[in-house]
């Protein structure tokens, strides 16, 4: 149901309409602390992203985990990124303090290409590289509802790009934000955080929040020694209004954010030469998105969201100006007691302007594109309150690579209350980037510290021809209530990728510069092989202290293709075999909290940036609430060393940083 704040309530019969709603906008359990709730609430907390309606955790057949507003508040975590470590089989590495490598069950990178990111359902995945640029994403956490991530393929319903995991940021209704909150941080690495929002009523049925937000974090530690160039400005601004109709709801929101992030990029020319550039990246980006929902009781319901996006981008590696249009209709109806039929219609145009550098360089410097899409999914009850069955597919068309089609089939079991079994049985692609269609990109062969005796080489990458990478995968789930206070859920899966990209090389040039210059050949001829499992444990040891354990098990095998000069693929060893996460929540009173959050990373053996040694880390906050409206916190972040570094550059070579100890202090202010 549908919460107002201190707003007049709706009537009945809108209420009992709102509630059936299928939206990923609803945010029914977001204005609750989880602390508040037993776990037999938290396995009825309603997600939406898995299947694109709304349904219990406990009746999800998929590995979703979903992060609250009041597991972020009390993690301590400053962006987005961060915040997503909360989320079992999810790794972030921070590459430095502007740039991370995010995935989902393995082939990480700082622009992971097989993880789908949504902001309110608007995607934020970049066609120019594939992935996220997270630098950009200025989304104040402070207007986040929950994150729901799903691990595994989501392409039946989400579309291409959505290989290994889906996730869905879903921001506050502004009838959850009534009155004004202020909020400011500083310390040792966020040398200052501000933020503001107020959000107000016109009348019962309209909420309005505005909202803006600064962020600013200082450098890190260059790897070996000396201050790094990572320093990361940004500012974002925006508004949400929500409107309740007689029959549906209109919702209306957009924003402009600003990020400026420091680089030290190792950059190649044509002849071969090699020098590091210090560049500031500069990024702008607006959007305005609308979202009417409707229907004609618990039978059917419609949606139409229609979504224009621009970003500017410049950088000393490319700049590129890029305009997106999105339009998406979606149904759903119930087909007699047995079927739930959920279906939609979607089309995206996307047209950018493209500025090469001496490290990248395309064939074109504007195209234009667009996607259809079609997307179909029954769920039948076969034995009711036992068994469901969901079959379904997306079918999409491309200008790259023509028709696409992803199906899906789940299978739920639930014996009990306490119980469910799930089994899944997909197929995923990932759709070429703009620069693996028509792009070619300097990389150096060999890193700095080499022997005299290796000649320097620079390496050219020529894509042309990449086509879908594709993923068959199968996955298996069990969730299960001990008792009131303690829960477990375990995930085990197999997937099997092929027509992975890779590269062969041609024969060296030896250039009056005294570089050699390789040319490679681009083909989709690699394949690899992945299993693991995933391990959560839910304790509510007593009602004031929770304890929430995560362990994940990951083994990739990369096979590289048995052709000529052949080189090793990119998506080797990019992400750690072991990850574990161990959070402690404790109210002391009713004015003190306590938190805690060990994590540990086992090493990765990169063949491009290196090996990456296994590292602990410890974050703690310690909040007290002043007054009514006003929370005080102090948070240490990596307390267990002073330096670290998680992860490296690859396909844009950065400067290597190390992440450092930081602390910093919070004030919170509602009224």
């Amino acid at each position: 149901m549908m919460t107002k704040g201190n707003a007049v309530r709706p009537s009945a019969n809108r209420i009992a309409l709102l509630a059936l709603l299928a939206t990923a906008w609803s945010t029914p359990a977001a204005a609750v602390d989880s602390l508040d709730l037993n776990l037999e609430e938290l396995m009825s907390v309603v997600v939406t992203s898995a299947a694109k309606k709304s349904q219990t955790l406990a009746d999800t057949a998929a590995a979703v985990h979903v992060i609250s507003a009041e597991d972020i508040r009390r993690s301590g975590a400053t962006n987005i990124p961060e915040a997503l470590r909360l989320a079992p089989g999810v790794q972030v590495s921070a590459i430095g303090n502007n740039k991370w490598a995010v995935s989902i069950r393995g082939f990480a990178d700082r622009f992971a290409n097989k993880l789908l990111v949504l902001v309110d359902g608007r995607s934020v995945y970049t066609p120019l590289f594939s992935g996220v640029m997270w630098e950009t994403l200025g989304l104040p956490l402070e207007n986040v509802a929950r994150i729901e991530v799903i691990r595994g393929p989501g392409a039946s319903i989400w579309g291409a790009n959505a290989v290994n995991g889906v996730i869905n940021i879903i921001t506050r209704s502004p009838f959850d934000v009534q009155g004004s909150q202020i909020a400011a941080a500083a310390g040792s690495e966020l040398k200052g955080h501000g933020f503001v929002r107020h959000g107000w009523s016109p009348d019962p049925d309209t909420a309005v929040a505005v909202h803006a937000k600064l962020h600013d974090v200082d450098a890190s530690r260059r790897l070996g020694g000396g201050a790094g160039a990572d320093d990361w400005q940004q500012f974002d601004a925006g508004f949400k209004m929500e409107r309740l109709l007689e029959k549906g709801r209109l919702q209306v929101q957009g924003g402009a954010a600003r990020s400026l992030a420091g680089d030290d990029v190792v950059m190649m020319t044509e002849p071969p030469a090699i020098y590091l550039e210090r560049r500031t990246q500069r990024v702008s980006n607006g959007h305005l998105m609308g979202r009417w929902e409707g229907g004609s009781g618990t039978e059917r319901q419609d949606s139409l969201q229609v979504y224009l996006e621009s970003s500017d981008y410049k950088h000393a590696i490319l700049a590129e100006q890029r305009t997106t249009a999105d339009l998406e209709y979606q149904q759903q109806v119930k087909l007699g007691a047995a079927h739930d039929l959920t279906w939609g219609l979607g089309y995206r145009f996307s047209s950018d302007r493209i500025e090469s550098s001496p490290l990248i360089r395309v064939a074109e410097r504007r195209r234009a594109t667009s996607l259809y899409s079609l997307f179909a999914q029954d769920e039948i009850t076969l034995q009711p309150e036992r068994w469901r069955l969901s079959v379904g597919a997306r079918l999409e068309h491309n200008d790259y690579t023509g028709f696409v089609i992803q199906p899906n089939l789940r299978l739920l079991w639930t014996p009990s209350t306490q119980t469910s079994a799930w089994a899944s049985l997909a197929r995923a692609v990932r759709t070429p980037s703009r620069i693996e269609r028509g792009g070619a990109a300097y990389l150096r062969a060999y890193p700095l510290g080499d022997p005299l005796f290796i000649q320097p080489s620079v390496v050219k990458l020529v894509s042309e021809r990449i086509g879908d990478e594709q993923l068959d995968a199968l996955d298996f789930g069990w969730r299960h209530q001990l008792n009131r206070s303690t829960s477990i859920d375990l995930v085990a899966f197999y997937y099997r990728y092929d027509r992975l990209r890779g590269a062969a090389l041609t024969a060296p040039q030896p250039m009056p510069t005294g570089y050699l210059l390789i040319e490679t050949l681009d083909n989709n001829a690699n394949r690899a092989r992945q299993h693991g499992i995933e391990a959560s444990l839910d304790w509510r040891a007593t009602a004031d202290w929770r304890l929430q354990a995560h362990y994940g098990w990951l083994k990739t095998k990369v096979i590289t293709a048995d052709l000529p000069l052949q080189t090793v693929s990119d998506y080797t060893d990019t992400s750690p075999v072991h990850q574990f996460s161990l959070r402690s929540s404790l109210d002391l009173g009713s004015s003190w909290r306590w938190d805690a959050w060990l994590r540990h990373v086992s090493r990765i053996d990169n063949p491009v940036f290196g090996t990456i040694p296994a590292f602990t880390t410890l974050d703690m906050r310690l909040a007290w609430q002043a007054r009514k409206g006003l929370e005080l916190s102090l948070v240490g972040q990596n307390l267990l060393d002073r330096v670290h570094p998680e992860y490296g550059s690859n396909f844009i070579q950065s400067s290597p940083a190390e992440i450092q100890r930081a602390v910093y202090l919070r004030a919170d202010w509602k009224y």
